[in-house]
């Protein structure tokens, strides 16, 4: 896992400025959405979701791919479409959601365990 700022978005994906290195996430990997690059406000817009990637977003991606080269020719591949992973706001909103979730299931389960006992 890294966390990084994107630094330039084109129409096959984001470069993310890792501390010396840069990595790409492929317009595929930014997310589980469908995506389409708006080349005029220079964004990544996700159709179902509404999940918006600009330069200067700090995101947390997964390494997936390294291509090693000499001085600054190496190239990392990475993701960001599994949970907990994209641009901060995404993430905290996972987490609001997997909360949710877990305190549902409490409920729930204390709900059931009452039941058994009558």
């Amino acid at each position: 896992m890294i966390e990084g700022e994107v630094v330039e978005l084109v129409d096959f994906g984001a470069f993310c400025r890792l501390g010396p290195l840069d990595g790409l996430v492929h317009v595929s990997q930014i997310c589980d959405d469908y995506i389409s690059y708006e080349q005029v406000g220079n964004r990544f817009i996700g159709k179902e979701t509404g999940k918006i990637l600009e330069v200067n977003n700090e995101v947390r991606a997964k390494v997936i791919a390294v291509s090693l080269g000499t001085g600054r020719s190496g190239k990392l591949g990475l993701t960001m479409r599994q949970k907990f992973l994209g641009k901060l706001d995404w993430i905290e909103a996972d987490v609001e959601e997997e909360y949710a979730s877990i305190e549902a299931k409490k409920l729930k389960a204390s709900k059931d365990e009452e039941v058994i006992e009558e």
